[in-house]
This record gives structure tokens, sequence and C-alpha cells, in this order.
């Protein structure tokens, strides 16, 4: 009974705005606006917009100052990269020629020296080759008792040697500069194998100073020189000297 009554109590009040229905689709009359409720939470960020076109251009309205003084210069820089050479300009035009020089002193051929040298009949002395007959000596370069020839003027001189062999034979020219060690210039080598005379012979143009030495010596295992019955013979001489 205590549901009873306030069910029958609200079937009364709410009969007489009853809508009966004339078709087959009935509507309940408007009911009232509720109360607004509370506002909501922030919703979360929207994604990045696309960029906007670009605006007009800005007018500039403010007044032109004056110009200002000038600032102190600068420290210099460091030297730029070296540029390349440029193409070669034409010849320039010829210059006025000089005075004419002064007359030299005539060459006296007297006081030139005339270093030359020829000896014949070689003996070896170790690996060493001494010609032992001197047929010319000019200022006496070569001494026959060491085989050697010995610079006394700075110039170019030219050497040449033809030796009579019975068999293998290699000669070499040597030549020993002021304190320092003898040296090999240059090899000259005959294979003979009928033991038959032959002949071995080299040359070259050296450039020598006060004091260098010059001489001939043999390979240690090819070394048959023929006897004094068939000539040999080393000689040198003084192309030109050398100015210093």
């Amino acid at each position: 009974m205590t549901f009873f009554w306030p069910f029958l109590t609200l079937l009364l009040v709410g009969f007489p705005h009853q809508i009966w229905c004339q078709s087959q689709d009935c509507h309940a009359p408007k009911g009232k606006d509720g109360v607004m409720g509370h506002q909501g939470r922030d919703g979360r960020p929207g994604q990045k917009g696309d960029q906007g076109d670009p605006g007009a251009p800005g007018h500039f309205q403010g007044l032109t100052g004056s110009k200002g003084d000038a600032g102190d210069p600068g420290t210099s820089g460091d030297p730029g990269n070296r540029g390349y050479i440029g193409s070669e300009g034409p010849p320039g035009a010829p210059g006025d020629q000089g005075k004419k020089g002064i007359k030299g002193a005539m060459a006296d051929t007297r006081a030139q020296h005339k270093a030359a040298f020829s000896a014949i009949h070689p003996k070896l002395n170790g690996n060493r080759l001494l010609f032992t007959e001197i047929i010319t000596n000019e200022e006496n370069v070569y001494n026959k008792e060491t085989g050697e020839f010995t610079c006394s003027e700075p110039g170019y001189y030219y050497f040449t040697f033809q030796v009579v062999s019975l068999g293998d034979l290699c000669l070499q020219i040597w030549m020993k500069k002021s304190q320092e060690a003898g040296k090999k210039l240059l090899s000259f080598c005959d294979r003979n194998a009928r033991s038959q005379p032959q002949v071995n012979s080299g040359g070259s143009v050296l450039n020598l100073d006060i004091g260098d030495q010059v001489w001939i010596e043999t390979d240690a295992k090819n070394r048959r020189i023929a006897g004094k019955d068939i000539s040999s013979i080393f000689s040198g001489f003084l192309l030109f000297p050398r100015s210093e």
C-alpha cells in the first residue's frame, strides 16, 4: 500500500494533460528546459595550421638620420693566397746601346797552362796500371812511379787509353778528390776467348780541381795485359781552364 498511493497520485496529476493518439504515431508533450550544466574542461590543442601568405611590404615612415663619422681603421687581414702566374707579356722595346768597354789586355799564350802527358808500356802494381815509359809530360803532371795524373790547374781534362790484352780484360778510370778516398768512375771490359792480341780502349772528359788525381786500374779477375812487345798507351791533357 505504501507504493500504491504515490503511484495513483502521479497518475491523476498527469491525466488532464494526456494526449489521445489520433493515428498510429503518438507524441509526448515537450518538457521544460533543464538547468545549465557546469562548464566543461578545455579540449586538447589542435594541429598546427598551414603557413599563411606573406604580408605586404611595410613602409618606412621615419626620418633619415645624418651620416655618422668614419670609424677607426681595422687591423690588417691575413695575406690572401698567391694568384696564378699570368701569361707572358710581349717583349719590350730594345734599350739603348751601352758605351763601348775598355779594350782588354792581349792574351799571352805563354802564361796559359799546357798540362798534357802520354805514357806507354804498362805493368801491374796490384790492380793499378803503371805506364812506365813517358813520351810527353808537360808541366810534369804524370808520375810513372804511381801511374797517377795530378791536376795543377782547375779545368776540364780529357783522358784516353788503349791497352792490348791477351785474354779477358776490364779496365777502369779512377779519380781521387782532395781529402777523399779514390772511386771508380768508368769501367770498360772486353772478352777475349781466343787469347789473341785485342785492344781495350776508353776515355772521358773530367772536371778537375787542383790536387785531384786520375789513374787506370784493372778488374781483379780480368787482367791479362800484353807485354812490352805490343804498345799500350795512357794519355791526358787540359781542354780549357775553369774560371773560378
